[in-house]
């Protein structure tokens, strides 16, 4: 999916960043059918803090902390390649 074929009312969610669970955590979007995530410049000083803010939000676009974890755990699960694989940025 490219900016051209983004539907006019995508299904999207705040997640953090989960990289570093240690480090300072960036607050990302992720879009349904689209691999990887945006950056915000929204951010919260730790994990806890992330999912507790990640929560917040997603609870004012009608989204549980299930719906939205799931909806990033497909948006991961799409930006992984396969060695070998010519898609890979």
């Amino acid at each position: 999916m490219t900016a051209q074929t983004l539907p006019d009312h995508p299904n999207y969610c705040f997640v953090p960043a989960y990289d570093v669970e240690t480090d300072v955590q960036q607050i990302r979007l992720v879009i349904e059918g689209l691999a990887g995530h945006i950056p915000t410049a929204l951010v919260a000083l730790d994990l806890d803090d992330a999912l507790t803010l990640c929560d917040k939000l997603n609870r004012r676009l009608g989204l549980t902390r299930a719906q939205w974890t799931a909806l990033a755990a497909q948006s991961m699960r799409a930006e992984k390649h396969e060695p070998g694989d010519s898609t890979a940025h």
